[in-house]
């Protein structure tokens, strides 16, 4: 909220107003004036003085001083007399009203203001290219002016050359020639346009000696065409023909061999550019995330170690999962291992055997019979890898309610393995189960 000033001091003559408010250590720049005839408004923060003045003043004509310690008001009276004191005497409401009004007032000065400055201006503009199209039609007339006196100048002088030679080609009419001989004192231009040149005297005496000699003239020039032609021969230069042999001898360089360059680039994950204040962070973020993938069995190449390639290492790490009870780890190595090589037996069956012990049957069964499949053609090494995986599909089949498909599974794994006592025992368990419930699959 701004501080009122009120140790203002003020002076008044009969025709003059002076006011002075104290502003030390205030920007100039910082200063807002606003004053109107009966209003005075001057805010520098954190201070402000308003005053509603007593009589009218001239606010064109006053003027504000901003000094380095104080700010002088000198207003100009509208009446000259003397007042009794500067402000009048107001409420609170009273001066909202008429500061209101006051406002509104000068608004819609300052709006006719600029009104009349644009009308001002367009008319301004109006003038400036009126003027301009004036001063391009004076600049136009004096070209067209200068272009036909000159005209005229050159058809006056051509008029009075021609009139010039009208006396003479009157007097003596000019020789006639033929087509085919001009004389060397007449000329014909390209427009069809004949100028004699009038003989000398000599000239004269020998016109009937070149009239009589046609023929005379053209025999020289009829014999001398040959022998021009014949007289032009081929100018060697020493220069060129050094030039020559030098060029003959010249061994020209090799063409340069076409190669191809490689070019390879650093690989990045973050498709932004690198940046060092940023590299920290973004190690720090590779790195959880590995770690994130190796938690849930989501394996990248990047992220493994050259022993991670290995489907048998594989194998055994899913095998030591398997016996620490890690069933999700032991599933993800056997996947990650068929990844790299789908066709041993060994990670289907053990990955079956995951699955069933987390309960995923159906996947148990799928696991089992691709086993079964890879280990074709059945020989002796592998009757008890075959007898393994249809026990485990007959247990994952009973699980899923179908006995009578289990039991027979169960009786061929014991065809295969007729020592084992636990598939024996297993069978007599699904059959006393079938016996108490015949209608199940």
């Amino acid at each position: 909220m701004p501080i009122l000033v009120k140790d203002f001091t003020w002076t008044q003559s009969p025709t003059n107003l002076q006011i002075k408010i104290p502003s030390k250590s205030t920007n100039k720049n910082n200063i807002d004036v606003f004053t109107t005839d009966t209003y005075i408004k001057i805010h520098f923060n954190p201070f402000l003085f308003e005053i509603f003045l007593l009589h009218d003043v001239d606010n064109e004509r006053s003027k504000c001083i901003v000094q380095e310690e104080s700010i002088v008001l000198e207003l100009i009276k509208k009446k000259q007399n003397d007042w009794e004191c500067l402000e009048k005497c107001l409420t609170k409401e009273e001066k909202k009203e008429l500061r209101q009004k006051i406002l509104e007032k000068c608004q819609e000065e300052a709006k006719e203001k600029a009104e009349q400055k644009s009308i001002k201006k367009s008319e301004m503009d109006r003038f400036t290219v009126q003027k301009a199209m004036e001063i391009d039609s004076q600049q136009h007339a004096l070209m067209d002016s200068r272009r036909d006196a000159e005209r005229n100048k050159a058809m006056n002088e051509l008029q009075q050359w021609n009139d010039s030679l009208k006396p003479i080609n009157t007097s003596k009419k000019a020789p006639k020639y033929t087509n085919s001989i001009w004389p060397h004192n007449i000329k014909k231009n390209e427009n069809t346009v004949k100028i004699v040149e009038l003989p000398s005297s000599d000239d004269e005496k020998n016109d009937n000696k070149t009239k009589k000699q046609p023929a005379q003239r053209k025999q020289p020039v009829n014999k001398t065409l040959p022998s021009n032609k014949q007289s032009k021969t081929p100018v060697r230069s020493e220069y060129v023909e050094k030039m020559k042999k030098e060029t003959a001898k010249r061994v020209l360089p090799k063409l340069r061999e076409a190669g191809e360059v490689v070019i390879t680039h650093t690989p990045r994950t973050f498709p932004t550019p690198s940046r060092e204040s940023a590299a920290q962070e973004e190690e720090a973020w590779l790195k959880n995330i590995t770690q994130a993938r190796r938690a849930i069995g989501w394996f990248v190449s990047e992220d493994l170690r050259p022993e991670e390639h290995d489907p048998q290492w594989c194998k055994e790490k899913g095998d030591e999962f398997f016996r620490n009870g890690n069933f999700l780890g032991a599933i993800s190595a056997y996947t990650h291992g068929i990844t790299l090589s789908d066709k041993l037996p060994s990670l289907y069956s053990n990955r079956a055997a995951a699955h069933f012990a987390l309960g995923n049957f159906n996947k148990c069964v799928n696991d089992t019979s691709t086993a079964l499949d890879l280990l074709n053609p059945p020989c002796e090494g592998n009757r008890k890898s075959r007898a393994k995986c249809i026990a485990r599909r007959a247990a994952a089949l009973v699980r899923l309610g179908y006995l009578n498909k289990a039991i027979d599974e169960m009786k061929a794994a014991a065809k295969l393995l007729p020592e084992d006592e636990n598939i024996k025992k297993d069978i007599h368990n699904m059959e006393r189960a079938w016996e108490q419930n015949p209608d199940s699959d």
